[in-house]
């Protein structure tokens, strides 16, 4: 059988199903990080991995037709996690770091739209979806701000109006740094001092197309 579990960000954001089963199996396997938050519980039984390629996805899967084998996704396997890279029986769900933000904000998930910026298109749809939603995104130390703060200027003036909520957040659940942007000049310096964050953009007050109306016109 073969299970991904997720670990959450932190310890104690582990399920007591994910626990059972990592108990239960005969190898674990995971990432550093993901194994150092369930040590206690995978102990001698832990193997990291080292390359997550599919050749590698692949191998797991054949040694999961003869033995009980779980793969730890840090945050939840299915948000950015290891829950598409494998063909599992069980995908437990972990506390993302999405989660973790949205508690922090606030913020309700149904009310804004997730964006994974590991792909240099990501301010794209960072742009479009802000027409009618406001944006919870997951981006690297690379994260070009100043091009985002200028797209982010040109939409305004397309609306006529209205002002941006900009909050970035970084090592959630640890030495957890939250700042709320003031305004697009700050923005557009702004710099990581992570590998990993999340940015936060609402645009509030405009007096253009309603949500719904934009919504309709997004092709």
């Amino acid at each position: 059988m073969l299970a991904v579990v997720g670990v959450g960000i932190a310890r104690g954001h582990l399920t007591e199903r994910g626990k059972k089963l990592i108990e239960t199996a005969d190898v674990v396997y995971g990432s550093r990080k993901a194994l150092s938050l369930v040590d206690e519980i995978a102990g001698s039984k832990s193997v990291i991995i080292e390359s997550f390629s599919r050749k590698t996805y692949e191998e797991i899967e054949e040694e999961a037709k003869n033995r009980n084998v779980v793969v730890l996704s840090t945050g939840d396997p299915m948000v950015s996690g290891m829950g598409t890279k494998l063909n599992a029986d069980v995908v437990e769900p972990g506390i993302s770091s999405v989660l973790v933000a949205l508690s922090r904000l606030r913020t309700d998930l149904c009310d804004v739209v997730v964006v994974k910026c590991h792909a240099r298109d990501c301010l794209n749809e960072i742009i479009r979806f802000l027409d009618f939603r406001p944006v919870l995104s997951l981006i690297t130390r690379d994260f070009d701000f100043k091009e985002l703060s200028g797209e982010i200027s040109k939409k305004l003036k397309k609306f006529g109006s209205g002002e941006v909520r900009a909050v970035v957040l970084e090592e959630l659940c640890g030495n957890e740094r939250i700042f709320e942007v003031e305004s697009l000049e700050k923005l557009e310096n702004f710099s990581l001092s992570s590998s990993n964050a999340i940015l936060y953009l609402e645009i509030k007050n405009t007096k253009s197309a309603t949500s719904a109306e934009r919504l309709n016109n997004l092709d």
